[in-house]
């Protein structure tokens, strides 16, 4: 069955055989993105980062936190839909339907539940939870952020694979190449729009100005929302845009185009981050452009590259969905409800207790991980 995606990309047989010989080295070096960013991800909610600042090299840390470790959920966003829209070619609406849709909404629901459970156990009640149904909107709040915690991230990943999916729809009704391309890059481009319209809202709402600007409330609370669902439309378009690129064999060779467009990527990246730095009071959000243009950069530079991956960063990979939620448990759970756990250790050096933390929240999460892969019932959720 032809996909949408790709219906006009694979007519000549020469061609397709040419661009999905080396597909599969091309997908191995989203291992290193997934290694590296999964531990990036550990590494600022135990805020490891902070050792510039306690060095006083507080530009370091800004720039770490900014820069580097806000680039990660962006990352996994491009990664993930860009796998959807190429295992959708094969499947179509039953990938979405039967397998994809299914496994997400298992993973949400499984480590939200968790999460509450562990808070409940370890404090004797869980304090998102109780807010939750202090009102429905904060139920809604505490469904859309995957109870205040790092699990928003797939909440919104559901939402976004359904919107990829009536892209992909849509795509069925369109027979000219060109035609996508031009509706993918002003969808992108709306998309933009709509983060920078959300971060200035942000600003105002921030600065209690929001009344003056005459913002509605709902869309006052929504800009101020890390976790909403819109922030990330962008990467719907990125990565659609990519697929068709990597069918057509744009990324066989790093011809004269591609390096201009990883150029225009770079700057635009470069570009948008100062601004930010320059406007931006709360650079730690998703409400960023430069985010946008820089994970869309290194996703181009995964596809054109073929490098072989080691041991290492392909089990830190393979264990990266599980470093990403079991951290969740220490570092929004364990370490702020039992601050002394450590308190020998801080005594010692501040920067001591930071990074014993790292140790032991990456290792951990690592060997939990490794036992729930080895447990039938419970391997499907990492």
């Amino acid at each position: 069955m032809t996909t949408p995606l790709v219906h006009q990309f694979s007519q000549q047989n020469q061609t397709q055989e040419h661009c999905q010989k080396p597909n599969k080295l091309r997908f191995e070096s989203f291992d290193y993105l997934r290694a590296i960013f999964s531990v990036v991800i550990v590494a600022d909610h135990v805020a490891l980062f902070g050792l510039a600042t306690i060095m006083n090299v507080t530009t370091l840390s800004d720039i770490l936190y900014a820069n580097v470790s806000c680039v990660a959920v962006p990352v996994f966003f491009q990664i993930s839909l860009f796998l959807f829209y190429i295992k959708s070619e094969s499947l179509g609406f039953q990938y979405l339907a039967r397998k994809r849709l299914p496994k997400l909404i298992g993973l949400y629901l499984f480590w939200v539940l968790s999460k509450v459970v562990f808070d409940v156990l370890l404090t004797g009640e869980s304090e998102a939870f109780n807010i939750a149904t202090s009102s429905f909107g904060k139920f809604i709040e505490f469904v859309v952020s995957g109870g205040n915690s790092p699990f928003y991230f797939f909440f919104a990943l559901i939402f976004i694979t359904v919107l990829a999916e009536s892209l992909v729809f849509l795509f069925r009704r369109m027979r000219n190449t060109s035609v996508r391309f031009i509706f993918c890059y002003l969808l992108l481009f709306g998309s933009c729009v709509l983060i920078v319209y959300l971060s200035i809202v942000g600003l105002f709402t921030a600065g209690n100005s929001g009344q003056a600007f005459k913002v509605p409330a709902f869309i006052s609370s929504l800009a101020l929302w890390d976790y909403n669902p819109l922030n990330f439309l962008p990467y719907i378009f990125t990565a659609a845009i990519a697929v068709q690129e990597f069918n057509m064999g744009r990324f066989n060779q790093l011809n004269r185009s591609l390096k201009t467009k990883l150029w225009i990527l770079f700057c635009l990246f470069l570009m948008f981050s100062t601004l930010e730095w320059i406007v931006l009071d709360d650079l730690l959000q998703h409400k960023r452009l430069s985010l946008i243009f820089g994970s869309w950069l290194l996703l181009y530079l995964a596809l054109i590259s073929t490098p072989k991956v080691p041991a290492i960063v392909k089990f830190i990979s393979d264990c990266s969905l599980g470093i990403y939620a079991f951290h969740v448990f220490f570092t929004s759970s364990l370490f702020p409800y039992k601050p002394d756990l450590l308190s020998s250790v801080a005594q010692i050096s501040p920067a001591l207790e930071v990074l014993a933390k790292f140790g032991i929240t990456l290792v951990s999460s690592i060997t939990l991980t490794y036992f729930f892969k080895r447990v039938k019932a419970l391997k499907n959720f990492i």
